[in-house]
């Protein structure tokens, strides 16, 4: 079962709540899922699901909220594919519809999310449960973060998009494809937080866990990656003074080289990978980083003189 799978599950065995948050969630999964299906007694609708857990609790809220007597069928496919599920609302379906904000009076569809289904925090994520149980998909939580919603209309995914922000979705954007419109949401936080918020709360540990070892796995990258660049550096700083070093040393003897800077240049040559501060602790007596630095800018100052590279 994929990640995806797993989500609409937990979801589907989520608390029912009152009826105002079941009316909510039934209108985003007739909506999301459903389409409109024209028969020889008139029009149809038909919702696809691919959790028997969610079309059980879509039959028993179509049941109890419309008095409805919906039909399942279930189609099992002759692939390594998961069964899918069709529930079929007969006739008369508009007056059903338009009570979940599906479509309006006249039958004509609402391009927009009902602003009366989704007044409350309670009944925003009840709507966002239903659109996830028939139209989401979320990545693996080991995989790059992603959320997408697929719906069908310009309006109706700037609504999406907004209730996904104010369900934790910040960042969430909407974009149309050849198949229609996707709202999605690239943040691994934010992801977390609406799964939480529409109670995948199994989900939501899962998730937070794998992006947090993300993340610490991203750290530690960028501070391995970041010691490397400062190793790079520091060995090639060594270099040149070493080679500052010997040009002075070869032009001028040691007895030309002042006793100070004798003993730094002295510990570069013998601890050629070693930091300022680890060269200080090696004079007698010890001295500073800063002092260091300086004998050494001394040191490339006389072999700049001698017309020798310096060092840094």
């Amino acid at each position: 079962m994929g990640f995806t799978d797993e989500v609409r599950d937990e979801l589907a065995h989520a608390p029912l709540g009152p009826d105002c948050c079941r009316r909510a969630e039934t209108s985003a999964m007739v909506r999301f899922g459903g389409s409109l299906h024209l028969t020889g007694s008139g029009p149809g609708w038909v919702v696809t699901l691919t959790s028997g857990a969610a079309t059980r609790r879509l039959h028993a809220a179509l049941t109890q909220l419309l008095a409805a007597r919906p039909t399942v069928e279930v189609h099992q496919p002759t692939t390594l594919r998961s069964s899918s599920y069709r529930l079929s609302l007969a006739r008369p379906v508009l007056p059903a519809l338009a009570w979940l904000g599906v479509v309006r009076g006249d039958g004509r569809p609402v391009d927009a999310v009902p602003a009366e289904l989704v007044a409350t925090a309670h009944d925003s994520a009840a709507y966002l449960r239903g659109c996830l149980m028939v139209a989401g998909s979320v990545s693996d939580p080991r995989s790059p973060p992603h959320l997408e919603l697929r719906v069908s209309g310009k309006g109706t995914a700037a609504g999406l998009r907004r209730l996904l922000s104010r369900c934790g979705g910040r960042g969430a954007r909407a974009a149309q494809r050849p198949d229609g419109w996707r709202v999605h949401c690239k943040s691994g936080e934010a992801i977390g937080a609406v799964l939480a918020r529409a109670g995948a709360h199994g989900a939501f540990l899962a998730w937070d866990a794998a992006r947090l070892r993300r993340e610490l796995r991203g750290d530690a990258n960028r501070a391995a990656n970041a010691d490397r660049a400062n190793l790079g550096r520091a060995v090639a700083a060594s270099g040149r003074q070493t080679a500052m070093i010997e040009a002075v040393v070869g032009a001028l003897g040691w007895g030309g080289v002042p006793a100070d800077l004798e003993q730094t240049a002295l510990a570069r040559l013998a601890n050629p990978e070693a930091s300022l501060a680890e060269l200080g602790a090696l004079h007698d007596p010890v001295v500073g980083k800063a002092a260091v630095h300086r004998r050494l800018a001394r040191l490339a100052e006389m072999a700049e003189g001698l017309g020798r590279p310096g060092g840094g």
